[in-house]
């Protein structure tokens, strides 16, 4: 294992540091290199007349494109539940204080009041939304963003 390892350092880096800028560590992509290496092991078909460095290749970007991806999903998904925290906090502040009954304001179309309804009384997500009305997520946050700055023109 000692000796993969040395043998092939210089390939898991010289990958590795092609995605440098993905988000993840250089540390960390060195390592799921490793990771994809010991699997190329684990699977290399001497019989197959292939190279087992370039066989290694594959399995080691597999596992560093992964690892990038996953980053990437959670990053969104952190961001997204940020956001929608973010945003929660502050309507339910405005709502609790102003009592507010937004549905009957006649300055929102039938569209911005099914999603005050559906988000803010009904407590349901925007996913959730989207779904029942037929339209996409970020469609839905739009019209809450909206309807968030409505809010606050009529507030003050």
């Amino acid at each position: 294992m000692e000796k993969l390892y040395q043998n092939y350092l210089p390939l898991v880096k010289s990958i590795a540091s092609q995605y440098k800028k993905g988000g993840v560590p250089f540390e960390d992509l060195v390592q799921e290199g490793f990771l994809g290496l010991l699997e190329a092991r684990k699977r290399f078909d001497p019989s197959k007349k292939i190279k087992f460095s370039t066989y290694a290749f594959y399995w080691i970007k597999k596992r560093v494109l992964e690892a990038i991806q996953k980053e990437r999903i959670q990053s969104l998904n952190f961001v997204e539940l940020n956001e929608e925290v973010l945003e929660n906090s502050t309507i339910e502040k405005e709502y609790e204080n102003e009592k507010l009954d937004i549905s009957l304001n006649k300055n929102f179309s039938s569209l911005e009041q099914k999603v005050f309804k559906l988000h803010f009384q009904e407590e349901k997500s925007l996913s959730q939304i989207a779904k029942e009305l037929g339209i996409r997520r970020e469609k839905v946050r739009q019209i809450k963003y909206l309807l968030l700055k409505k809010i606050k023109l009529t507030k003050n």
